[in-house]
């Protein structure tokens, strides 16, 4: 089933006219009808604002249009994960949760989604935070799709650029999980004041690696960086 066919039938589940919805959402009910029947393309952060709206997990509509991130290392693929926390505020240096994770019950998980940090996978790039439209989502739904083994510290922002490729795509939203990375996965690195999205390397030498073999190598060495957390997932930005 298409996303416009599980829109609608989420609104018709959730007793919700389709003059309702829209006015919810802050659009006009021809907006939403064009989503409906498939005739605009919905992107992701108004499918969560829907998901929030009709109290649905967001995987209701996700499903089709995520993807794992695999690590390659001593040339096996090891499929990671990815998890999340509630709403809430973020330190502009170093994207750090400041408060813990909550859940809506045993089976739901919501990720804070942060639009104005953006992590470049080409040259740097850094905007101050601000907690938006959270995403939730039911642990089996990031078992399946994501490996996930714990739901903790994770986040989703933007990810810029075309260095990633094709492992990444430009402009896609990335599911972060805080902590430490491990040789040949794709981490976010706070370089200065500028956040990137490479993949490590810890040996020989300390460097963040693009798959896009246009760009060069980024020597860590004797640089002012952090590793915040390791890339484990990713959405298209715009669903259909």
């Amino acid at each position: 089933m298409d996303i416009g066919k599980k829109i609608r039938q989420a609104r018709e589940e959730q007793g919700y006219s389709q003059e309702q919805l829209a006015n919810e959402l802050g659009i006009t009910t021809r907006t939403l009808q064009n989503y409906e029947y498939g005739k605009s393309d919905v992107g992701v952060i108004l499918i969560t604002k829907i998901a929030n709206i009709l109290k649905i997990s967001s995987d209701y509509f996700f499903k089709e249009y995520s993807s794992p991130i695999v690590r390659q290392n001593n040339k096996s693929i090891v499929r990671q994960s990815f998890a999340n926390a509630q709403k809430r505020s973020i330190n502009s240096t170093n994207l750090k949760l400041e408060n813990p994770q909550q859940t809506l019950n045993d089976e739901i998980v919501i990720i804070p989604f942060y639009e104005n940090v953006r992590a470049s996978a080409g040259s740097g790039a850094y905007n101050d935070e601000e907690s938006s439209q959270p995403f939730s989502f039911s642990k089996n739904f990031l078992r399946e799709y994501f490996g996930l083994l714990s739901f903790a510290n994770l986040s989703v922002i933007i990810g810029y650029g075309d260095s990633m490729s094709p492992t990444l795509p430009e402009n896609c939203y990335l599911l972060v999980q805080q902590g430490e990375a491990k040789e040949g996965e794709i981490c976010v690195t706070r370089i200065e004041e500028e956040l990137y999205v490479k993949r490590l390397q810890k040996r020989p030498k300390l460097k963040l690696l693009s798959d896009n073999k246009a760009y060069e190598p980024i020597e860590l060495e004797g640089e002012n960086f952090e590793i915040l957390g390791r890339v484990v997932g990713y959405f298209k930005k715009t669903a259909l």
